[in-house]
């Protein structure tokens, strides 16, 4: 009984986890949209467009994800736990590869 409630904790976590990502990858969107952000050479705006590309794939996947979850059967389904912690990594590593870009953005402005 203990090892179930443990697992649900975990599992309510990372969907809040989830949750915030999607909120701060549609910020982060916003940003990368202002004129702040606006590439000054060819090689910034292929880096901005790969961003772009990454932040579609990610939402488009925590959509996919999000639909295929059933909160009752999450706890003994493996599978879709591991896509639930394969994300949260997939968004650390697209939110390294943003602040980045970011830091490069503002040297050059």
């Amino acid at each position: 009984m203990d090892t179930l409630k443990i697992e649900q904790d975990a599992l309510q976590e990372m969907l809040m986890v989830l949750e915030r990502n999607h909120v701060k990858i549609q910020q982060t969107l916003q940003k990368l949209n202002s004129y702040k952000c606006e590439p000054t050479c060819y090689e910034g705006f292929k880096r901005l467009q790969g961003l772009r590309d990454d932040i579609d794939r990610l939402k488009r996947e925590h959509l996919e994800l999000f639909q295929s979850m059933d909160i009752r059967s999450m706890a003994a389904d493996k599978p879709v736990l591991s896509r639930m912690q394969g994300q949260i990594q997939n968004f650390k590593e697209l939110d390294r590869k943003i602040e980045v870009y970011l830091l490069d953005t503002a040297a050059t402005h």
